[in-house]
């Protein structure tokens, strides 16, 4: 992964700094975000991995699906990625030019991953509590997962909370048996 990561920060920095120039970082999030849908759909990985299919081709099918919402510097972007054969890095491009548009806004998106879905009392809490550690205004979005049992885990940036009752169990596991 920290491949993938290093082959996505410079496309997501140029990015980056060409939409905080011309004041379009909520447009280039948008656009990433739809392109990130299309590169990560699994028909969509098949057809890039296809040796039979010209980079003009995958090209054409991005912006085709994309043409609504694309402009001439999206679709430069396409077929840069294209050229480069960095269509599948795309959502981690997008993931890496998020974390840089939030530092930039001074907020931070925070995922909270519990095993019952979170109330908007709840997302509060959470997002004050965050805000007070990290200084910043915290986005929250929420996920859940039966198998942690009961508990949370966060994440926002590079800090996770693990909270979870299944990582509480694991640990003591862990102990006993040590």
């Amino acid at each position: 992964m920290a491949e993938i990561s290093t082959l996505a920060r410079p496309y997501a920095q140029a990015i980056f700094n060409l939409a905080n120039a011309s004041n379009t970082l909520k447009a280039w999030s948008d656009t990433l975000a739809l392109l990130s849908e299309v590169a990560a759909d699994k028909s969509m990985v098949e057809i890039i991995n296809n040796p039979d299919v010209t980079n003009e081709q995958i090209v054409s099918l991005f912006i085709g699906i994309s043409k609504d919402n694309l402009d001439e510097q999206g679709i430069n972007f396409i077929k840069l990625a294209a050229e480069n054969n960095r269509l599948e890095v795309i959502p981690y491009i997008a993931q890496s030019f998020e974390v840089m548009r939030a530092e930039a806004e001074g907020s931070i998106e925070a995922q909270v991953i519990s095993a019952y879905a979170v109330n908007a009392t709840q997302k509060k809490s959470i997002a004050a509590a965050l805000k007070k550690k990290l200084g910043r205004e915290v986005i929250i979005k929420t996920t859940t997962d039966k198998s942690l049992l009961g508990g949370v885990i966060i994440r926002a940036g590079d800090m996770v909370i693990d909270g979870s009752v299944k990582t509480q169990l694991e640990k003591i596991t862990h102990s006993l048996l040590s």
